[in-house]
């Protein structure tokens, strides 16, 4: 124990960004809401500080140069919006979020920490699978005992969250969700958000990971974040989940014995959904069928807020979801607290010109990946396969939800494109070196040259 206390010492000794990059990581997820953009903060302050020692500079790729712009139009729309305060406070919110790309996309700087920092988000997306998988199961003894008041919590932060919230100067909506799984998060979809996303980040270290004992944690992992999306019961995230997976399965069509071992998840996955869905049907029949007649309420609504007014189509009606609400339950006589879609959402919120500075971020980002896939190097052709899916999944998942409504929601979504970013600038060696980030580079250079020649001596057998 003190080996490994004083090996944990000198390596925040040698960057203290990283350490705290990587428990950043493994927590944010676990916490409350309203906790975890404060250690993202905490973070960032010691991150900025061991830059400045260095000699470093925080860079913005040109995806992060447009969020940036993205968020600074958020904070400006509390001009024109009727709720200035609270429109100011979600860009604001949304600005604070983003520092979670600036600290990976400069800190994650070669192929080591990259591997290391996927494998702390697929713990933390096993660990929020297992608590949804463990709500799941005391609701159904719950149901066979009768025994109401000693269900494992669901939300995890429900009674903390309360007294939180009340607290607050404006409403937030607050519920238990027995049935349907909600993990540490406010509610299922959020969960299944946070799940959809991180999942392919598991799938790719359980076939990936050089070191079995990593690929073994990472297919655990696995496991119970596909079981975490199956407790959540939404549709959404099934399909999301899916269209996830096939993208992840097709591009081990050519390796028979990865494609074999990536098969069991996807019979888990095709089992279980249906199974989710009965349970749901029969745990709440009116809810299940009225859903989507709802949304299409919703949807339509939406789309005549956005055309009754001039300004709404070019600028919207100001970031946040308050003035959505109050105009849905006010005129339209729908209590809902948003779109549920979040390209509605967004156009709604910041009209044309926000999304088209939101649109061309993914525009960027495409770019970006495609460049990655012409690597000659193959592991960077697997890193897009992983950011592809969880692209995807999440744009799936928006099609049903407003997926950026909760600062943990921003955080994962900033991280994902964090990710990406970094994976760019080491691809094409653009990343800015840290005293020991040299070392690791030299230690992929060697494993480089290993698997070279590893391969050489495959094909001299073959031929």
């Amino acid at each position: 124990m003190k080996e490994k206390f004083n090996l944990f010492r000198e390596q925040y000794r040698k960057n203290p960004a990283w350490c705290w990059l990587v428990f950043m990581l493994l927590v944010f997820p676990v916490l409350p809401e309203y906790l975890s953009p404060f250690v993202l903060f905490a973070g960032f302050i010691i991150f900025k500080k061991y830059w400045s020692n260095i000699k470093n500079k925080a860079l913005l790729g040109d995806v992060g140069k447009f969020m940036f712009m993205y968020t600074i139009y958020m904070v400006a729309s509390g001009i024109w919006s009727k709720t200035h305060i609270f429109s100011s406070l979600v860009g604001m919110l949304w600005m604070g979020c983003f520092l979670m790309y600036v600290f990976l996309a400069n800190i994650v700087n070669s192929n080591e920490k990259l591997k290391k920092a996927i494998t702390f988000i697929n713990i933390s997306s096993g660990i929020i699978g297992l608590i949804a998988v463990i709500e799941m199961i005391s609701f159904a003894i719950s149901l066979r005992t009768g025994d109401i008041e000693h269900r494992f919590p669901n939300p995890f932060y429900y009674n903390i969250n309360g007294k939180f919230f009340d607290a607050l100067p404006f409403e937030v909506v607050h519920k238990r969700y027995a049935s349907r799984a909600s993990s540490t998060f406010d509610n299922p979809l959020i969960l299944a958000t946070f799940l959809v996303i991180t999942s392919p980040f598991c799938a790719f270290g359980s076939t990936f990971f050089v070191h079995s004992r990593n690929r073994k944690l990472s297919r655990v992992c696995w496991f119970f974040s596909l079981a975490g999306i199956i407790a959540t019961t939404s549709r959404g995230a099934y399909i999301a989940a899916a269209l996830g997976i096939i993208i992840f399965l097709f591009s081990l069509t050519r390796n028979r014995e990865l494609f074999r071992k990536a098969l069991p998840f996807v019979v888990l996955l095709s089992v279980a959904v249906p199974v989710g869905l009965v349970v749901r049907y029969k745990n709440s029949s009116t809810d299940f069928l009225s859903s989507n007649t709802n949304r299409f309420d919703v949807w339509h609504s939406c789309y005549n807020i956005f055309m009754d007014d001039v300004k709404t189509v070019f600028i919207g009606l100001g970031s946040g979801t308050e003035n959505i609400h109050t105009l849905l339950r006010d005129t339209y006589l729908i209590d809902r607290t948003h779109a549920h879609n979040l390209f509605l959402e967004l156009l709604l919120e910041g009209g044309l010109f926000g999304l088209a500075i939101f649109a061309y971020i993914f525009i960027i980002a495409v770019k970006m990946l495609y460049e990655l896939s012409k690597h000659p190097k193959k592991i960077y052709t697997q890193y897009t396969v992983l950011y592809i899916s969880s692209l995807i999944g999440f744009l799936a998942m928006s099609l049903f939800e407003h997926t950026l409504q909760s600062p943990k929601e921003l955080m994962t979504f900033f991280m994902l494109f964090g990710f990406m970013e970094a994976t760019h600038r080491i691809a094409f060696d653009e990343a800015q070196k840290t005293p020991d980030s040299v070392e690791e580079v030299l230690e992929d250079e060697y494993r480089d040259n290993i698997d070279t020649e590893k391969e050489t001596e495959k094909e001299i057998a073959n031929a």
